[in-house]
């Protein structure tokens, strides 16, 4: 009877006096609702970070931003070095320097266009008002380069004629002229300056119509 009554106390009692480590049903529910709670916040703030992420504007530092600046410069040199080559080498040629004029007329570039007349010259005497005045009688202008230039020296001057054509019409009425451009430039001899070394116009004469 004795073993009886023990068994029954032994199997009636909680389970909370069995093991120490037993946790109750009501903690582990709550712990398990904080972890879930705290997952779902280490995923929020994780989520907030990469939008701000996306959103921020990329910040340069300092030395990248010197870099840019550095090839920017640098493409700028390239760009005018290379302007300056390609003026250089209209300038050196007399047939290249003839259509860059014509270009400039046909474009109504006629400031750009009057500079390239030697100044001792009735045109370039004229002045560059006059020259544009007598430009705007053309409702229209086309010139072309039709072969190789003749060129020849003398007295530390060079001097060359380019066969040209123009068309166009001035005053309402249409024209088309053959003709020559005649140029000239210093022998690049001692004392001659940059702007003496590029080919000067000094005359176009235009066949009769």
């Amino acid at each position: 009877m004795a073993d009886r009554h023990i068994s029954s106390v032994f199997i009636a009692m909680p389970c909370t006096m069995l093991s120490p480590f037993v946790i109750p049903q009501q903690t582990v529910t709550i712990m398990h609702l904080n972890m879930r709670q705290s997952a779902k916040a280490l995923m929020l703030s994780a989520l907030l970070l990469c939008v701000l992420a996306a959103c921020t504007p990329g910040v340069e530092t300092s030395e990248a931003q010197e870099q840019k600046q550095q090839q920017e410069r640098q493409q700028g040199k390239d760009e005018t070095g290379a302007e300056t080559k390609d003026m250089d080498n209209v300038s050196g040629d007399p047939v290249l320097t003839s259509q860059r004029y014509f270009d400039l007329l046909a474009a109504g570039e006629f400031e750009q266009a009057y500079v390239m007349w030697a100044p001792n010259t009735p045109t370039g005497e004229g002045g560059s008002d006059l020259f544009e005045r007598s430009m705007l009688a053309y409702q229209s202008f086309d010139g072309k380069t039709m072969g190789d230039a003749r060129t020849e020296g003398a007295a530390g001057t060079l001097y060359a004629e380019v066969p040209v054509q123009v068309s166009g019409l001035r005053r309402g009425e249409s024209f088309s002229r053959g003709g020559t451009m005649e140029l000239a430039r210093c022998n690049d001899v001692p004392g001659c300056s940059d702007d003496e070394r590029r080919w000067k116009i000094r005359a176009i004469n235009l066949e009769e119509e």
